[in-house]
């Protein structure tokens, strides 16, 4: 029996749930039948089950360093992405890069820098076209590909019982029900990433205008949010919004969640590619997203952190909502089983190192 090609994936595994630790364990699930897999997880929670960057142990990482055949970097910390690249290259192991994002607030010379260090991997995978007009890489090497995996759905956790309470106490109040998440309520340039504040803002007017929604806002983790968590919640309170606005924090299936809503929202101020928002498109969802970054077909944008815009758009999906009697309009399935032999083509390649290049 021909031996098993040995991966090594580094980056963050869930929990808790966030777009690059979903892609990394909806990967496993596809992957693990061809390839032996093994993981370096770089998440704050810990698991027994997995090594750790954070326990600080050389030796482990040096091991499962030396005892893979290939390595598949998919770190979002720029340091641990560059230390990984250059022991990689260190013990001879072919090497893929998966670059989740990088915002236009890199400047030089740290672009060239990091351009340097992504260029020593075999091949890099950027999740959007923007990222390649921000590096100089070697384009023989590069492709752009998506980060979206389809959900299994068989494997996401059922939703918790209070939450399902709402959803049934909106759904016999007839109220469109509109989600978003976070996975931390970090802040970029002074403003709230995750577009918490807009949500509620825009709640606070649909709901005076009449409009009969309820929005769902999830958050995975309250590290380094904890403040800004509860600021939200007295906001919410202030604004009476108690029975059209549920701000809370647990880890959840956003994929469940999805599936019992109306409309997905990622007013996000920066971004990659976002999980979110193909999760809803392949549910049939409509999604309205800031327009940070291109996003993809079938996504209603509206200008990044302009609240105006943001209320205008909710209000012509919600108009549409009301006028009709089958519901919102159904997005197209658009994902293709091209889309997964994409990855073990990429793994392939790189071993028998032929130079291929990835067109998607």
């Amino acid at each position: 029996m021909k031996k098993k090609t040995h991966v090594l994936f580094t980056g963050p595994l869930p929990p808790p749930a966030g777009g690059i630790s979903i892609h990394i364990w909806r990967l496993k699930h596809y992957l693990e039948k061809a390839y032996a897999l093994d993981y370096i997880d770089e998440a704050d929670e810990k698991k027994e089950a997995f090594f750790n960057i954070h326990s600080l142990n050389p030796f482990t990482y040096f091991r499962k360093i030396a005892g893979t055949d290939l390595l598949y970097i998919h770190s979002g910390n720029k340091l641990l992405k560059k230390l990984h690249i250059i022991f990689g290259k260190l013990f001879g192991k072919k090497i893929i890069v998966t670059l989740h994002g990088y915002g236009p607030a890199r400047k030089w010379p740290f672009r060239e820098l990091d351009s340097a260090f992504f260029s020593m991997a075999d091949k890099i995978i950027l999740v959007n076209d923007g990222i390649k007009e921000r590096l100089n890489l070697p384009l023989k090497k590069c492709v752009v590909q998506h980060a979206f995996i389809p959900p299994v759905i068989e494997e996401e956790t059922l939703l918790p019982d209070h939450l399902l309470h709402r959803i049934n106490y909106a759904r016999k109040k007839q109220m469109i029900i509109i989600c978003a998440n976070a996975s931390r309520l970090d802040t970029y340039k002074e403003q709230d990433l995750y577009g918490l504040d807009m949500c509620i803002e825009a709640t606070r007017k649909l709901v005076k205008k009449g409009f009969p929604v309820y929005f769902i806002f999830t958050v995975s983790s309250l590290d380094k949010g904890a403040d800004r968590y509860s600021k939200a919640q007295s906001l919410i309170e202030a604004y009476q919004l108690e029975h059209n606005f549920f701000l809370f924090h647990e880890k959840i299936s956003f994929v469940k969640l999805i599936q019992a809503c109306d409309i997905v929202i990622r007013p996000t101020n920066t971004d990659g590619d976002a999980l979110t928002i193909r999760e809803g498109l392949f549910l049939g969802k409509q999604v309205l997203a800031s327009d940070v970054v291109e996003r993809p077909s079938g996504t209603l944008l509206f200008k990044t952190r302009n609240q105006a815009d943001l209320e205008n758009k909710l209000e012509t999906m919600l108009l549409a909502k009301q006028q009709t009697t089958n519901g919102i309009y159904q997005n197209k399935n658009q994902h293709t089983n091209d889309d997964l032999s994409f990855y073990y083509q990429l793994i392939d390649s790189v071993m028998a190192n032929c130079g291929i290049i990835l067109k998607k």
